[in-house]
Parts: structure tokens; sequence; C-alpha cells
């Protein structure tokens, strides 16, 4: 069986056979680029974000009970969603080549779609369909995963899994119906075949031992605060600007929990809680505003930002200004801190299980104990569980806990830090043999949340076109800073009055009754046309 081969070729690789892992990679790259591709939109990025998936992979080892294909597409998804695009440009398939080599797919299809013309318009189908759609197609029917794994990567139930695979084909149906495609029978099989197609991407093969480019500035982005951890996930990063927006939109345009009529959402879900308020926040730390999308808007929040925090933004160009049926959500988070002392910059380290070094800052014995003073000792039960808070000028508090936090959101890992805290009797003092090492940080990230786009609001005429959030964090030997944006463009639909249609074309009943009787004298079933009258036409 493949997945027994997979596993075989995978073992033989921690074994120290590295041919065995060029195998599987070969066997997969093209595939999981297709995947990638179709979240980020960009080859170039696709390619790359393949390359770090299989050198996550190949650091680090599966996890038993899953088979090297379910695990590889979970890690692919995991590692896209760091690199989503959100100027959603659509790149169209390698069109050149899958015209080229259409031919040699199933005699059916060849039947179906014989010349040119036809064949860019089915390809051209696909791409109009939501991405969610085609990878789901994709994962359940051209990789054979079942609807189980398929849920799981997507982060979808089983069942709207289902419901994806049959709106997606019933969207093809209609884009292709439209276009005048009138063999309907066979779309099923076009689809499949045009994805096979489709997954070889250009570019050659790289030969594992080339694989070794990581990519800096990148972390994957969580919503809330109560979005959990998992085992898959790499430096994840959480900053309350997008649950500000959310929380606006909820409460002063829709006005009620938001729910999408084409089923649920748990990321809507989760932000419905509304767990991080301004509440939470300084005035003088955020700013945040919506209306209509006008120039006079945009202008305004460019005039307020620079004033306020002397910024400008990432994001607002992003938006289709002037159009007064959509309305904007924004909101800015910016802070900077210096620690109470400098601390001195230590030698160049590694970081985990990778081999490359990064800076450090810190105290050891032989350098100046000065920063000494920024340290507060929550706790220390062992070298792989303690946890230490950094004391600033402006009174922001920097907690620095050392857990993996794997399987728990932000919020549990920090109430967790808060109890052992609390329990700890030991030395809170720092002592001259102590030993504080703290990577620089820095990064530099943007998301659309795609899971909330292009979804009619429950109730509502409203739907979310883009739903954006940037963060920018460093942290470094003297202290740091935050700057975050978030925003939300909202669309209504246009929404006709139309009649209602008393139409009398399948199956009905018939009764006469006198006026002043309680009772009919005659009724009529009726649901064939053997007692109507034909059509003068027939």
């Amino acid at each position: 069986m493949e997945k027994d081969l997979d596993i075989k070729l995978y073992n033989e690789y921690l074994d120290g056979n590295k041919e065995a892992f060029e195998l599987l990679y070969n066997k997969y790259k093209e595939k999981i680029q297709y995947f990638i591709y179709n979240i980020v939109k960009d080859y170039q990025k696709a390619e790359d974000i393949t390359q770090d998936t299989f050198v996550y992979v190949m650091q680090n080892k599966i996890k038993e009970g899953y088979t090297f294909k379910y695990y590889i597409y979970l890690v692919a998804k995991s590692r896209a969603y760091n690199y989503i695009n959100t100027e959603k440009k659509r790149t169209e398939i390698n069109e050149t080549y899958v015209l080229h080599e259409f031919n040699s797919i199933e005699q059916d299809v060849a039947d179906i779609v014989t010349k040119n013309e036809k064949q860019k318009e089915i390809i051209n189908a696909i791409n109009m369909l939501e991405d969610r759609y085609k990878n789901t197609i994709y994962l359940t029917q051209i990789e054979k995963l079942t609807y189980k794994e398929t849920s799981q990567i997507l982060g979808e139930s089983v069942q709207n899994v289902r419901n994806l695979i049959h709106r997606g084909k019933k969207e093809l149906r209609k884009i292709l119906i439209k276009k005048g495609f009138d063999e309907m029978n066979k779309v099923s099989k076009v689809i499949i075949a045009i994805l096979c197609i489709s997954i070889l991407l250009a570019g050659g093969v790289y030969a594992t031992a080339k694989i070794v480019e990581s990519f800096s500035g990148k972390a994957k982005m969580a919503p809330t605060f109560t979005s959990k951890i998992s085992s898959i996930d790499t430096n994840k990063v959480w900053c309350g600007t997008f649950n500000l927006v959310w929380n606006d939109f909820m409460n002063d345009v829709i006005g009620e929990k938001i729910e999408f009529e084409d089923g649920p959402s748990g990321l809507a879900d989760e932000l419905n809680k509304q767990t991080f308020t301004v509440n939470e926040l300084n005035s003088n730390s955020y700013y945040k505003i919506h209306g209509i999308a006008s120039f006079d808007l945009k202008n305004k929040i460019e005039s307020e930002i620079k004033e306020k925090f002397n910024e400008d933004s990432k994001i607002l160009d992003k938006v289709e200004w002037g159009n007064s049926e959509a309305y904007v959500l924004y909101s800015m988070l910016k802070k900077e801190f210096n620690y109470l002392e400098k601390f001195p910059t230590l030698k160049d380290n590694t970081f985990g299980d990778s081999e490359e070094k990064v800076k450090y800052f810190g105290i050891e014995p032989d350098t100046l104990q000065n920063a000494s003073k920024n340290i507060e000792i929550l706790f220390y039960n062992s070298e792989e569980d303690f946890a230490i808070k950094l004391k600033t000028k402006e009174g922001e508090e920097v907690y620095l806990y050392r857990t993996t936090g794997e399987n728990k959101s932000f919020e549990e890992n920090y109430k967790e830090m808060l109890e052992k805290q609390a329990k700890y009797t030991g030395d809170k003092n720092w002592n001259k043999n102590d030993i504080l090492n703290i990577p620089f940080i820095k990064i530099t990230d943007e998301i659309n949340y795609d899971e909330l786009c292009g979804r009619s609001i429950k109730g509502t005429n409203w739907y979310i076109r883009q739903a954006i959030q940037t963060i920018d964090f460093e942290l470094n030997n003297y202290g740091g800073s935050v700057k975050s944006e978030a925003l939300i463009e909202a669309l209504r639909k246009a929404v006709f009055e139309t009649g209602r249609k008393f139409i009398y074309n399948e199956d009905f009943i018939l009764y006469l009754k006198e006026e002043d009787k309680e009772k009919p004298y005659f009724a009529l079933k009726v649901d064939n046309t053997d007692v109507l009258v034909a059509g003068e036409n027939n």
C-alpha cells in the first residue's frame, strides 16, 4: 500500500538513508506545491514554502499514527498560512502546459473538450472556484485522503468537507453552464482531469540537500488570545487589533453575533466571544475608527495615526475607497518600551534543533550585572520550566515563559504561568552565577483571514470582502516595539424586491365552496396534464 511504502521510506531516512527522503520529496513536491499555491496565490512563494515544509518534516519526526501524506499536508497548510497574500492576486494555472498535455487525459474528457476555446473555458472556470472548494476537492478526489484527514488539514468539520465538495462541484457546473458547456454529466471527471494536470507546475525538482533555506520574520498569526497552539504550529503570534475591529463590526454594524449563511465558522465563533476588548489597553496605545469607505475617511485615518503615532498604514491602500456600498473598520496599536538598563549582547548561538546561529542578549557570570535590575524571577522549576518578567521604563511588562505551549491557547498558557508563579516558593533573587539568554526577535507579517471572507452574513445583506491584520514586533537588548494594524472591509449585497410567485405548475388541490357554507362541495387534486387543457401550439 502507498502509505506503507511512504512510512518505509521515511523510516529508512531516519536510519540515515538520505536517498529515501529524496524519493518522498520527488513524489510529493509538486502536489504540495499545488496545494500551497491555492492558498498563497504566488508560484515563487509556493515553491519556497514547499521547500520549507520539507525542511520541517525532515527535522521533526512524524507523530505516531500519522501517515506521511497526512502529516506533510498538515505542515504545508500551517506553513502556507504564514505567507497568505492579502492582495488575492489570482495567477492562472499553467495554461500552456495544460493545453499541450490535455489530449492525453481520459478519452471521455478529450471527447468533450476538443478545441482550445473549450479548454480555456474549463481552466478559467476552475480558477474561478473559491480556494476552499479547490483544495477540498483536490485532497479528497486526487490525494484520496479521508474526509476526516481533510477536515483536520483544512480546519473544517467533516460535514463541512462534504458540503464543500458538493458546493464546489455545483459551483463549477453553474459556471460552465453560463459558458455554454452542455455535457454536464462529465463535469466531475473534467475537474479531476484538470486538477491532475494542473499540479504539474513549472520548475525542476530540487535535490534534498538544497532544501536548506529558512524564512525570517514570519510567524503564524493567531486571530484570538484563545486560539490553540497545535503541535505543528511554528512561531505563532497574536495581537489584539483584529479583535478590536471585529468587536466594532459585531456590536455597531451587525448588532449581534456574526454567523454565515453557508455554515459555521470556528474562527467567527471564537471572535464572537469578544475575549479581548479596549478595556485591556491604555487609550494612548491604540486608535480605531469605522465608517463608509469614503476618501474622507481614508484621509482622516492617515492624518490621525500620523499625529498620534507618527506612523503610516501598510493596508489602507488595499480598500476599495469611494464605494458607497463598502464599510471599513480599522484599528492600529503602537507600543515602544525600554528596559531599565540595557542588556549586554552575547555570543551568537543556536536555537532548538537548528544548526543556524542567532543573536542573543542577556546576562552571564562574566558580563556586567547592571541589567539584573530588569529581571523579576517568577519561578524556576527546572531547565525546561521557568519564567521571568522584564521591567521597563514605560511600565510595560515582558513575560518570558519557557514551554512548548502545545495544545493550549495563549490564554491557557498565560494562566498556567501565573499559577506556577503563585505556587513557587524558591529563590526569586538574581544570583551572580545565574545565566539569562534571550534571542533577538523580529517579526514582520501580514495575513488575510480567508475563512471570514466572501461569505454572506446570516440575516443581513453584508459580507466581508477582506479581513487583514499586520504585526511588526521587535525585541532586542534595549527593549522592544509592537505595531499592529487590522482592517475589515465589508460590502452590502444588492437587495432587490421581488414579487411572490403564485404559479400552479406543479401538484395542487382545488376546492369549491359556497360563500356562507362551512364545507366545500367540490375538490380536485391535479398532478399531471390529463385533466389540463392542451396549449394551442402543441
